[in-house]
């Protein structure tokens, strides 16, 4: 059975595709390439695939050559001098924009990872009506997957040139000219008065809008729209110069130093970069240029206030990042936290299934406890086995990759965990042919013989009329001839030998004996007339008649049933000595002649 299993799953395995990595992860992909440029063309000759298929062929090899020789870099900011406000003010500026272009490389980077994903699938799991588009399947992964390793190089160096970037502005600060404080704070209140008449503006034309809407008049209402977005646009623009404005003003304390004033421009900047928020980079930018120049407790505790209303977004971004990526399949901080608490929630339910079982069991008294426990623990573990699925769902693992890892998983339990599995199947079996049940008095061996106190998935616990538990694998009761004393009956037939001399009356031993054990004392079955005791003759042995008593019992009358057996042996003793009926014993004569 075994090698029928690892057959049909090599089986499976030879139908799938694989991806092709040679494509994307060698050093001699240009002549891959041309491998698969001439096995396009021998396509094309033999007409194997339609026209259609094969021009896309040709286009997406195209496509991955190109892509394969892609050098990766980006735009650096080349003016070395940062002497000016202006000039610092250009660096800030160009900060910004490398900081959009990171944010829209990795959103791109994301949206890659989802298409390898798609792609990954499609390969593995491909239909034979599809099997004429493997290779497009193949290219378009590899474009993918290079795509993917240069916009992860092309972010790192994002990161590596902002560092550089304000490591210059820092080793210039203290000899930069910078406009006095008093001229940049005229210029912000200046364009805060006009952004104040801007949105006042925009205020009276959003009332004269909703105005028009309710009389339906269509082209007053595009022109009021279009005021509306013109009067927005000068307001942003005024919004971004105040930016700058008091990005000046931050460059000015933190040359001078001034930690107070510092704080209190850094927390109208913040204020204004909530309304333009792609320039969210600068409030990092100036946070790492104080923890160089300032480097105070004060400083941080008050920056860490500051940053009290972006903390939930931070927390989101580290939720939202790739830890790693399995099976083309990114795995975020988030996806484990909903999986590990999809895993707690189904511990919960099987626990709080086993303890309602169990409750609801008074209202049916018939029921077994055999049948309690099969109905508690299969329940409890096809929870935890449906929840395990789901919390791997979650995660957007591919169940197909799932099942080849159980596969694997399964041929190495087949030949290095048999007996464990063996166990566990065994303990299935007895849980549902109910041959063995807990309460039945059993034997395996002249040395285990007791009664079944548990019965789990992998062993039986066994309780021996010592009074000693022995847990037995459940493997042993489905290989091994086990005698159930009590499978469908509870009494059975107590074999009680004896014997008597040579010369006895039969008869006599009988009617003594039995009428001895009728007026005795001992337990056994009395009442059924097709179970009375009786005396049969076994043998003539050397020394003696060899006689058996047949007696039926109860096994659970009493605590253990070799003292049941003494008790009759001691009874037959001292009803042969009451009556004078010799014992006989071997004995060898031995004759000499004269």
């Amino acid at each position: 059975m075994r090698f029928i299993f690892i057959f049909s799953l090599l089986f499976s395995f030879c139908l799938s595709a694989a991806i092709d990595t040679k494509l994307f992860d060698t050093k001699e992909n240009i002549q891959y390439f041309e491998k698969i440029e001439q096995q396009i063309e021998n396509s094309l000759k033999k007409e194997e695939k339609p026209l259609k298929i094969i021009e896309d062929e040709r286009k997406y090899l195209e496509i991955l050559k190109e892509a394969n020789e892609k050098v990766v870099s980006i735009k650096e900011y080349k003016d070395t001098q940062i002497e000016t406000s202006n000039e610092a003010i250009e660096a800030m500026k160009f900060l910004v924009d490398l900081d959009k272009k990171e944010d829209e490389d990795k959103e791109l980077s994301f949206e890659v990872q989802e298409n390898l994903s798609y792609l990954k699938k499609r390969i593995e799991n491909i239909l034979e009506i599809e099997k004429n588009r493997l290779l497009i399947y193949q290219l378009q992964f590899a474009y993918n997957k290079i795509e993917k390793a240069n916009l992860d190089k092309k972010i790192s160096l994002y990161e590596k040139h902002k560092i550089e970037i304000l490591n210059r502005i820092d080793g210039s600060l203290n000899d930069l000219r910078i406009e006095k404080e008093s001229t940049l704070t005229t210029s912000i209140n200046k364009n805060n008065n006009e952004i104040n008449n801007f949105e006042e503006s925009i205020n009276s034309l959003k009332n004269s809008l909703q105005r028009e809407r309710l009389n339906d008049n269509t082209k007053t209402i595009l022109e009021l729209e279009k005021k509306i977005n013109l009067v927005d646009k000068k307001r942003e623009n005024l919004l971004i110069s105040n930016i700058y404005l008091s990005s000046k003003k931050l460059l000015l304390f933190l040359k001078e130093k001034n930690e107070e004033a510092y704080l209190k421009e850094y927390r109208f900047l913040n204020s204004i970069i909530l309304e333009v928020n792609e320039y969210k980079y600068l409030k990092e930018a100036f946070a790492h240029l104080a923890k160089k120049r300032l480097n105070n407790t004060k400083l941080a505790l008050a920056t860490s206030n500051i940053k009290i209303s972006t903390f939930f977004d931070s927390i989101k971004a580290f939720f939202d990042t790739s830890l790693v990526v399995f099976n083309e399949q990114a795995i975020t901080p988030m996806s484990l936290v909903k999986a590990f608490i999809l895993i707690i929630i189904g511990i919960v339910i099987g626990k709080i299934y086993k303890r309602w079982i169990f409750k609801i069991s008074s209202k049916w008294p018939n029921i077994s406890e055999m049948s309690l426990k099969i109905s508690s623990n299969v329940g409890f573990y096809l929870i935890i086995f449906i929840t395990f699925i789901i919390a791997l769902g979650s995660l957007g693992i591919d169940m197909s990759s799932i099942s080849l890892i159980a596969g694997a998983l399964s041929i190495g339990i087949g030949f290095g965990l048999q007996t464990v599995v063996s166990n566990f199947i065994s303990g299935i079996i007895l849980m549902f042919e109910r041959t063995i049940r807990i309460g039945d008095v059993i034997e395996i061996s002249d040395l285990l013989k007791g009664t079944v106190t548990d019965i789990r998935v992998r062993s039986t616990t066994v309780k021996t009329f010592d009074n000693i538990d022995i847990v037995v694998p459940n493997s042993s009761f489905i290989q091994n001839n086990v005698i159930n004393w009590t499978l469908e009956d509870k009494s059975r037939r107590l074999h009680v030998p004896f014997g008597v001399a040579y010369g006895t009356k039969i008869e006599k031993v009988k009617e003594v004996v039995l009428e001895e054990l009728l007026n005795s004392s001992l337990t056994f079955i009395r009442d059924d007339k097709d179970k009375q005791p009786e005396i049969r003759f076994e043998n003539m042995n050397n020394s003696s008649v060899d006689l058996e008593l047949l007696v039926w019992i109860k096994t659970n009358d009493r605590v253990t049933p070799n003292a049941l057996k003494s008790d009759f042996l001691l009874l037959i003793y001292n009803t042969l000595y009451k009556n004078n009926i010799e014992i006989p014993f071997p004995q060898l004569d031995l004759h000499i002649k004269k």
